[in-house]
């Protein structure tokens, strides 16, 4: 005799308790779905940090806003006095678009040092002299007989510059032993890095504006012209001629990053995102094309770089920003209407405003040589994971802003938000986030609701969120994280994947 089937064994219980059978049709399917509500199953702030202490409790970063705790008026530890002492302290604009700070700012990353960083702000006062370093004294000891000759007097290396070039020197001579030196000896007879720090005015369009070199370089002269096609084109080939002539590796001095690319950086990422705006569909103004493939070689390299790709790179968004509020002012003074720009298209989705992707499990491994492996404590151990602290770090700023904007009418976004709904939309993206690995596109992850695996299109592209958790991932991926003011590229890399996966 064959063991009664799942259903018949089921009609069999029902008959037993006198329960009509005919119940199982009338209650309704969706009695049984998954809750489309975001209210049920979404955790509150102390259950988010209790099931995840090692991404949502992390120590505090060594950044300070307009000055360091003071010792006798703030309430500091002795544990921050004792580092206060003993680590040197980078100045630097909060805005993140001086370009010198930039140079000084992966020039301490590149060497992996512990500091700490006083944001302060060069939009409203700009006299604030960054960017600086205020370096802890040399204590004496046996110092000379270690580093004798490479290493200036404590006099000479306590004092604070703000050229950055000097700030550059400073560093390495602070740090010979930590790599990389940021100026190898690629030749007997050429200083390489200090020789290609030294062309770097000549080979750029020239004339520039000074007042806009740090939004915009390059892109408009001192007299209220554009610079010329012709002129980008000639320099992006000199440019091109110079990386080919250290054929070891991709950057200005071959196989290793120096202090050549860390002064260079700055205008070349810029100008990958604004020659291409500002002259659309023009393929000889566009450095990334593989018009010059030594060009776009040293960008791709540089976005290999940990220290860059996770902390100081800035995105198309921020560069396209800050050229068109150039154009405001270019605008106001332009010698004609050939030179004035009406504005700009938009940035291209070829690869998202992040400009590039990169192959599966590399932008992790990246952020894993960053943050763990660096030992950078304060940061979490994947990219979605440090947006995930970002934002509940900054979460009652966060949720005002899309109360605000729902409260205003901000047709520019879809945000409809109570102050609680913002609450809890943003609890279930942060929840969302705990759980996302980049690069990770098998459907297999999410089920769609009210279907089986065995069902053919059973599975989404995304993960299922409510409506107001969506409508949150996206008022954060556009208006609360900027990039590289708040969060690296490489964590913003990873919101901006489940920005599309929601698509």
């Amino acid at each position: 005799m064959k063991a009664p089937t799942p259903l018949r064994r089921c009609r069999q219980l029902l008959s037993a308790l006198a329960v009509p059978a005919v119940f199982l049709l009338v209650v309704p399917a969706s009695s049984f779905s998954a809750p489309t509500s975001s209210s049920v199953g979404v955790p509150s702030w102390d259950r988010l940090r209790a099931e995840h202490p090692a991404v949502l409790s992390r120590p505090p970063r060594p950044v300070y806003y307009d000055k360091l705790p003071n010792d006798d008026n703030d309430v500091v530890d002795d544990a921050y006095i004792r580092r206060r002492r003993s680590l040197p302290v980078l100045y630097r604009d909060k805005e993140c678009i001086c370009a010198a700070s930039e140079t000084v700012w992966l020039a301490m990353e590149c060497k992996g040092v512990e500091y700490l960083t006083v944001l302060v702000s060069k939009e409203e006062d700009a006299q604030q002299a960054v960017p600086r370093i205020e370096w802890p004294e040399v204590e004496d000891e046996d110092d000379d007989k270690s580093n004798k000759g490479n290493r200036q007097s404590k006099d000479e290396i306590v004092n604070t510059e703000t050229d950055p070039i000097k700030i550059l020197e400073q560093i390495q001579l602070r740090y010979p032993d930590d790599p990389p030196n940021f100026y190898p000896r690629v030749s007997l007879a050429v200083d390489g890095a200090r020789c290609s720090i030294m062309r770097l005015p000549g080979i750029m369009p020239r004339y520039s504006e000074p007042d806009f070199m740090s939004l915009a370089p390059h892109i408009f002269r001192d007299d209220g012209t554009l610079v010329k096609r012709s002129s980008h084109r000639v320099s992006l080939e000199e440019v091109e001629e110079m990386l080919e002539e250290y054929f070891l590796g991709p950057f200005l001095c071959g196989r290793d990053v120096s202090a050549a690319d860390m002064v260079w950086a700055p205008y070349l990422e810029r100008y990958a995102v604004q020659l291409p705006l500002t002259f659309p569909n023009v393929k000889s103004c566009h450095p990334r094309s593989n018009a010059y493939g030594e060009v776009n070689a040293w960008y791709a390299a540089m976005e290999r770089l940990p220290a860059y790709a996770c902390s100081v790179q800035g995105d198309a968004r921020h560069w396209s920003k800050c050229l068109e509020r150039v154009i405001a002012l270019h605008n106001e003074r332009a010698t004609g209407e050939e030179d004035r720009l009406d504005g700009l298209p938009q940035v291209s989705d070829q690869y998202g405003w992040w400009m590039r992707t990169y192959p599966p499990g590399v932008a992790e491994k990246l952020w894993k040589e960053y943050a763990v492996d660096s030992k950078r404590p304060w940061l979490a151990d994947t990219p979605a994971g440090e947006v995930a602290s970002y934002l509940t770090r900054n979460r009652n700023d966060v949720i005002a802003a899309a109360a605000e904007a729902a409260a205003t009418k901000d047709h520019s976004i879809d945000m409809n938000l109570t102050r609680d709904e913002a609450d809890e939309a943003l609890r279930e993206v942060i929840q969302t986030l705990l759980g996302w690995k980049m690069d990770d596109d098998s459907p297999t992850n999410y089920l769609k609701e009210g279907k089986d695996k065995g069902e053919s299109g059973g599975y989404s592209k995304g993960p299922i969120l409510s409506e107001n958790a969506r409508k949150m991932t996206k008022f954060v991926d556009e208006r609360a994280i900027k990039v590289p003011r708040d969060l690296g590229m490489i964590p913003a890399m990873a919101l901006g994947q489940l920005v599309r996966s929601l698509q």
